[in-house]
C-alpha cells in the first residue's frame, strides 16, 4: 500500500502528529502488505512526517521540489526526481492508495499547496484523511 502525505510548512500541531501516529500504526496492523510512504521532502509537516514513518518502520520515497529553498533532505530510502511544486504534488497524489493530509487551515484554500494536493487526491479518485489542527478527522473515499 502506498500513502502519500502533505502537510503545511509551518509545521503539524500535536493533536495532527499524535493522530497521524496512530493512523500509521492501525495501517500496519491491518495491512500485510508492504507499507510505502510518499512525501514532498519540504520543512515543516512533511520532515515530521518522515522522522514518525521511518520510526514506524515505513519505506520512504522523498518527492523532492526543484527549489531547493524549503527542502528538508531527509535521509529516504528512494527519491524521485525534483519537480516544480504542483507537478510534484500531482506525482505524490497520483502514486498513492490513501493520501493523508495535515492542513493549517480548517476549510479549503486555493492558495495553498496542501489544499491543493488534496484536489489533485480528489481528482484522481483517491480516498483522503484530512487532519485538522485540532486533530479532527474528515475522510474521503475514492
Amino acid at each position: 500500500m502506498h500513502i502519500g502525505f502533505t502537510g503545511t510548512q509551518l509545521g503539524m500541531t500535536e493533536a495532527q502528529k499524535n493522530v497521524f501516529e496512530r493512523i500509521l500504526l492501525s495501517l500496519q496492523k491491518k495491512k500485510k502488505e508492504k507499507l510505502v510512504f510518499h512525501h514532498g521532502d519540504c520543512i515543516g509537516a512533511d520532515a515530521e512526517a518522515h522522522k514518525i514513518a521511518k520510526a514506524l518502520g515505513y519505506w520512504i520515497i522523498g518527492h523532492p521540489p526543484e527549489n531547493e529553498s524549503k527542502r528538508a533532505f531527509c535521509n529516504v530510502d528512494d527519491q524521485e526526481e525534483p519537480y516544480e511544486y504542483l507537478y510534484r504534488n500531482t506525482r505524490i497524489a497520483k502514486c498513492s492508495d490513501l493520501l493523508i493530509a495535515t492542513p493549517k487551515e480548517y476549510s479549503e484554500q486555493m492558495r495553498s499547496g496542501t489544499w491543493s494536493t488534496i484536489r489533485r487526491g480528489r481528482t484522481a479518485k483517491k480516498n483522503i484523511i484530512i487532519i485538522f489542527p485540532n486533530g479532527s478527522v474528515s475522510k474521503e473515499a475514492a
